[in-house]
């Protein structure tokens, strides 16, 4: 019995030596998960919708990234990640109100062009001739 404690000793120290190197490669490697995290949690971009301000990490815009088929510009892919945060934050509203927040912007783009002239106000303009 003293001779098979002898015997793995030399096991048990290579043992040991290996947990020790794979809590080294583990600390490495949390440092650098961290790093990662941190890097991915930084804003780079800021907007503000109707009032609202909506912040862009870099982990908003590699999800766009990961999700595209072609390379955009980085103010491309900020602006998508803020299309997909504006998308986020209407997903739980009641569909009547999509329908109504929708037609109110459809208007507002129609009076803004008819006030830039570039759009007619009442289908008869179109077959007069001024």
């Amino acid at each position: 019995m003293a001779d098979e404690a002898v015997a793995l000793w030399p096991v048990l120290s290579q043992l040991q030596e290996r947990a020790r190197r794979l809590e080294q490669e583990m600390a490495a490697l949390r440092a650098d998960l961290d790093q990662v995290a941190d890097m991915l949690s930084r804003p780079v971009a800021t907007y503000v919708v109707d009032g609202e301000e909506f912040i862009i990490t870099e982990a908003d815009v590699a999800a766009v990234r990961a999700r595209l088929v072609r390379p955009c510009s980085d103010e491309a892919a900020q602006e998508l990640a803020l299309a997909d945060k504006l998308a986020e934050q209407d997903k739980n509203l009641p569909e009547a109100e999509i329908r109504r927040l929708l037609g109110e912007e459809i208007e507002a783009i129609r009076a803004e062009a008819i006030a830039k002239g570039v759009a007619i106000d009442d289908p008869i303009e179109a077959v007069i001739d001024d």
